[in-house]
């Protein structure tokens, strides 16, 4: 286990190599079974192509289904009478024989024990859910952590309003919270809307770097520094100022200058530097704590109050839910564990509070989203994707699909396709900043192959190509394509203008050449997540 890490895979088989009783809070927001696919869509800012499908690329699968897999799973928990949801899922079986809710349960069975065994004893956990099973995965959490452990079915209002029907509108989830009486406890209090804790450290930085007196350096620490590229964020208006200004700093919200202001709270001890450097803004409880407390429903956060970057991402969460969370019961200097971490709220969280973390997700695109945007600049560990061309193959062998999104996200500014059955030959899409001087459309299309060039599927693709009327297509393959007939068809395809450049309008392109550090040629793509212009070639 290794912490600020980012893990790609099933968080059961990754937890499975975790040892026994080492991490202190899990926050999970698993999938709901609630039969959705969800889709996340390109921002109408670089729409503008026909067709609604170019703009959505998959994000993951809600629907289960009862199958071979589904039956294994229930059959062996059923008869393992030791196990920690052995009578719960006996129960179920019951209530739900064979069905889709089965399945689904019977999954979550297996991760929750797999979790109770790597949570420490006086350890945390909050399992975000919906009306879909929020009824069945209470029983099921209290029988593998315990009816004892059970503290709250926190109901947090996550949107005003909803319109559902023949029903009232369902505008809240649930989040279930299990913890011992020993377990790290700081009471949480609202004020102007967000909820904050008794002591705390809060970041002296913010996103994005500055070229005026709040990125310059101060006492040995640069904002700017690479893998930063954050700024001074020093409070000089806003509720803390003012009680600074009253207690301890007289005219200090009348200071103009950032590194003064930094200077007048280090003098009143009020800067504390981390262990890896980093300088906090330190709160004493006295100055948080005015407002009531909070209970257990939420109404101070919602979707429609958070201004956060990942705006279409379908079943994201403030950040500022998951820092109260790990204000309230992460211990200092703890871990807290993410096993479905989706596109990285509770990173972010934690990267915010300066806490140790752990993220576990199955999506290639999740992966690619945290790593490449929303922790951009900042150097994080992943384990679990492909790093050489020997983990590419093995991740082709043992699930091509996952290789084809992974395959597809290699090229910055491409995006997996929405389905990955009868896709009509589209395994990925991407969007040029501007249209070609010779051409009519802006639209890139990609198709993924992890086994032996095949020379009718690339003539397949071509004619995919022209039907699509796509400016640019690129035949991605696992390892680089040598056949002279394949070459000579890309070239047939031409190529386009572009400025004073010309690019080749198909072209192969291998998982080799990734890593080579040899990328396709082709001019600048829009960046899916913000319709800006995409950043240079990463590696």
């Amino acid at each position: 286990m290794q912490t600020n890490t980012l893990y790609y895979g099933d968080c059961l088989e990754v937890m499975e190599k975790f040892p026994d009783s080492c991490v202190d809070l899990i926050y999970l927001d698993p999938p709901f079974n609630s039969k959705t696919d969800y889709n996340c869509f390109f921002p109408n800012t670089i729409s503008g192509e026909s067709g609604a499908h170019l703009a959505q690329m998959m994000a993951f699968g809600d629907t289960w289904s009862w199958d071979a897999s589904a039956y294994d799973r229930v059959n062996h928990i059923s008869n393992a009478s030791l196990h920690p949801a052995h009578k719960a899922i006996r129960s179920f079986t019951e209530i739900i024989p064979e069905s889709g809710a089965l399945a689904y349960l019977s999954y979550m069975a297996e991760r929750l024990a797999k979790m109770r065994q790597i949570l420490k004893p006086h350890g945390s956990i909050y399992l975000h859910c919906d009306h879909t099973m929020n009824h069945y995965l209470k029983i099921l959490m209290d029988n593998i952590f315990g009816p004892d452990k059970f503290q709250n079915d926190i109901t947090w209002k996550r949107t005003t309003s909803r319109s559902d029907g023949k029903r009232y509108g369902r505008i809240s989830d649930s989040i279930l919270y299990y913890a011992s009486n020993q377990s790290t406890w700081q009471n949480q209090y609202e004020k102007d809307g967000l909820a904050v804790s008794g002591d705390r450290e809060i970041p002296l930085t913010g996103a994005g770097a500055s070229v005026g007196e709040s990125g310059k350096p101060w006492k040995g620490y640069d904002p700017a520094a690479s893998g930063r590229g954050r700024h001074w964020a020093v409070p000089k208006t806003g509720t803390y100022a003012k009680w600074i200004e009253e207690n301890l700093i007289p005219g200090y919200t009348q200071i103009e200058s950032v590194h003064e202001r930094l200077d007048a709270l280090d003098s009143q001890g009020l800067i504390r530097f981390s262990k890896n450097g980093v300088p906090n803004l330190f709160r004493p409880a006295e100055a948080s704590n005015s407002g009531p407390k909070v209970n257990d429903i939420w109404m101070d956060i919602s979707l429609e109050s958070s201004n956060e970057y990942v705006k279409d991402y379908p079943t994201r969460k403030p950040v500022s839910l998951v820092e109260r969370i790990i204000q309230a019961s992460l211990p200092k200097g703890g871990v807290i564990l993410d096993p479905f971490c989706g596109c990285g709220t509770t990173i972010e969280a934690a990267h915010n509070l300066n806490c140790d973390w752990i993220g576990i997700d199955i999506s290639p695109y999740a992966i690619n989203l945290i790593e490449r945007h929303r922790m951009k600049g900042l150097e994080i560990q992943v384990r679990g994707v492909p790093t050489d061309m020997s983990g590419a193959k093995r991740l082709a062998s043992d699930n091509p699909f996952d290789f084809e999104k992974w395959a597809v996200c290699r090229i910055p500014g491409l995006a997996p396709n929405d389905k990955q059955v009868g896709d009509g030959g589209i395994d990925g899409r991407g969007i040029l900043l501007q249209k070609p001087g010779d051409f009519d459309s802006k639209l890139v299309l990609a198709q993924v192959k992890g086994g032996k060039h095949n020379a009718s599927a690339l003539r397949d693709f071509l004619g995919v190509i022209d039907s699509n009327k796509a400016a640019m297509g690129i035949y991605i393959t696992l390892d680089s394509v040598s056949s002279h007939h394949a070459h000579s068809a890309i070239l047939e395809k031409g190529t386009i203008q572009f400025g004073a450049s010309k690019f080749p309008r198909a072209q192969l392109w291998s998982i080799e050449d990734y890593f080579k550090q040899q990328p396709p040629k082709m001019p600048p793509l829009a960046d899916p997540y913000t319709g800006k212009e995409m950043l240079p070639w990463l590696y």
